[in-house]
């Protein structure tokens, strides 16, 4: 009975699906170092803090620019998400126990260390937490939510956890996505579809915006920021079609592209920063999915300069523990942050202080944590393979 069930939810091979089914994609290093990129984009966005004031120094004020860019490290995340996650949910349709093992083996890689923070923070906060809406939207997951923040500031909460409303919008989006794969099944309309609620994702950052939303709504929200998962999901199932040479082929100038267009709206706002910028806020957000989504595409080219770049040590590094290095990172401030500011009196030693304090605890925290504390729940997902 088992067989004869596999053998009858199992998608018949289209004459362009040229991988077999079975192991399409092995793991390419690069890609953690597509990863380790984005941590570092993050990690240079969040840790060399400043006022941001204009020093009058062009070299320091166009750095300044550079770091506020930081930020697009979290759409290379989503980018770089959807194109592996949608990988495994595509290549296992047929497999017994589908749900199952994929949100089991999603649970184990997220929620040990995610929830063990959260026990953490309620620990150290939880004697002053007079309004617990912000620990429930972290419980939750609703911290891209107004319930976050538009929520009474807790001692510091938003601060230090802050950051998390991306882990937010991904695990939103994989409570609909693998249930749109095993309905549809058809790569051809799975490519479709994602490109379609791609384009979507930018019409609704109008309306929102058209009818008051705020800056940080079309930002955190998960159906504004799902095109840069969908692109990585349109990636994911075009190259496992004929036409993946390609797509391969077209990715660089389609990032280069992207890239100028950036860069126009940065030059035009004088940043590019999205805290403040309607064009970033509308059609940059697209332009910067599909930016991630060509640059996963150039380092899937072997030989390529990309790829080479993408397989540097530290970045794969970066890559391996990005996971733990995202969630402690702001955190590790409260070790720091109010010893230094009180006893560093120089502007520019007190960023390199903050920098150096920073990696100093987040780099081995992570290291330890994926070793430690991590690695124990990563080994049962071979249960669920």
């Amino acid at each position: 009975m088992a067989d004869v069930l596999l053998a009858a939810t199992n998608p018949p091979q289209g004459k362009d699906d040229v991988f077999p089914r079975d192991k399409r994609m092995p793991h390419l290093a690069a890609l953690d170092g597509v990863r380790g990129l984005a941590i570092a984009l993050v990690l240079l966005v969040h840790l060399l803090w400043s006022n941001n004031h204009p020093t009058g120094s062009v070299v320091i004020d166009l750095i300044l620019k550079i770091r506020n860019a930081g930020w697009v490290g979290v759409d290379l995340f989503f980018a770089l998400s959807g194109f592996l996650i949608t990988g495994i949910l595509f290549d296992s349709l047929g497999t017994p126990h589908y749900f199952r093992n994929f949100y089991v083996r999603r649970v184990l890689r997220i929620f040990p260390l995610y929830y063990g923070t959260l026990l953490i923070l309620f620990l150290i906060f939880r004697p002053g937490w007079d309004d617990g809406r912000q620990f429930y939207a972290l419980v939750f997951y609703l911290q891209n939510t107004p319930l976050w923040w538009n929520g009474p500031a807790t001692h510091g909460i938003k601060d230090l956890a802050g950051h998390l409303w991306s882990l937010a919008v991904e695990e939103q989006f994989y409570f609909v996505w693998p249930f749109l794969v095993f309905w549809i099944r058809d790569r051809r309309k799975l490519l479709w579809t994602a490109l379609a609620l791609a384009l979507m994702a930018p019409v609704v950052r109008v309306f929102m915006l058209a009818h008051g939303a705020p800056f940080e709504a079309t930002y955190k929200t998960t159906i504004c920021r799902a095109d840069s998962l969908l692109s990585g999901a349109w990636l994911a199932l075009a190259v496992r079609g004929e036409r993946r040479e390609t797509v391969l082929r077209s990715a660089a100038p389609v990032f280069w592209t992207s890239i100028l267009a950036c860069m126009a709206i940065a030059w035009r706002a004088g940043s590019f920063s999205w805290e403040s910028s309607y064009a970033i806020n509308t059609v940059g957000y697209s332009l910067l999915a599909v930016a991630g989504t060509a640059l996963i595409a150039m380092v899937l080219r072997q030989g390529s300069i990309a790829s080479a770049a993408m397989k540097l040590s530290w970045l794969r590094w970066l890559g391996k523990y990005s996971y733990g290095i995202y969630v402690i990172h702001m955190m590790a401030a409260f070790v720091y942050g109010e010893f230094l500011r009180e006893h560093v009196h120089s502007h520019i030693g007190l960023h390199v202080a903050i920098l150096a304090c920073n990696l100093l605890i987040t780099l081995p925290l992570a290291w330890l944590s994926f070793h430690l504390y991590e690695q124990p729940f990563l080994k049962l997902k071979r249960y669920f393979a």
